[in-house]
């Protein structure tokens, strides 16, 4: 008998981890050996673990952090990413797909296990159906366009994409002006740009928003 993949579930609500974990209880090909909740006990446990596939929310701490993909990756290379997500936003899925991730599946448990072998199995990956994403071109080796984006820095640029001037960023994220533009500082230095259409401009051929 084969040994089972072992699977990393990355999630912040503790209900969807016990699913998972129920869920791939009575199967033989699939085993959950460690749960994290936000974005950086995903990266040390991935390293510690080295799992043959993460189930990874799209959406941790009331925002979304589709750069995770591509550190997870970075963690442990042979990893597969699944996305697992309830939101119908695009534009995460596929800011996700171009970070690094194998395949996104929503979240309500139909497609989980066919979605994980698929990952598993085949280099193709796996995408919802029910996902109006289009499948995103794999790098071959070039490197990343623009450096990882922290979860603050990818809020700023999803704000910039709506036009949103700094005060109105600092207003809706709860931040300091001075902080706002710190953040947009840094996500031009990543970007390789010096200007905000730029950077849009950047971002939208990284297909990060």
């Amino acid at each position: 008998m084969s040994t089972p993949r072992r699977i990393l579930v990355v999630d912040d609500h503790p209900v969807v981890c016990d699913g998972i974990r129920s869920l791939l209880a009575d199967l033989a090909d699939l085993r959950v050996v460690g749960e994290a909740n936000e974005p950086t006990s995903a990266v040390r446990l991935t390293t510690e673990l080295q799992p043959d596939a993460v189930v990874l929310d799209l959406r941790m701490g009331g925002r979304f952090i589709p750069e995770t993909s591509g550190a997870v990756k970075a963690a442990f290379p042979g990893v597969k990413v699944l996305i697992h997500t309830s939101s119908e936003e695009n534009e995460p899925v596929r800011a996700a797909l171009r970070a690094g991730a194998d395949g996104a599946v929503f979240k309500d448990g139909r497609d989980l296990v066919p979605a994980l072998r698929a990952v598993l199995d085949s280099d193709e990956g796996y995408l919802d159906p029910r996902l109006q994403v289009e499948r995103a071109p794999r790098r071959t080796g070039e490197g990343p366009v623009v450096g990882p984006l922290s979860p603050r820095e990818y809020d700023v640029l999803c704000a910039l994409a709506l036009g949103r001037s700094t005060a109105e960023i600092a207003k809706e994220l709860y931040l300091a002006e001075s902080t706002i533009r710190s953040y947009t500082k840094a996500l031009l230095t990543k970007l390789g740009v010096r200007s905000r259409i730029e950077a849009l401009a950047v971002a939208r051929k990284a297909q990060l928003i």
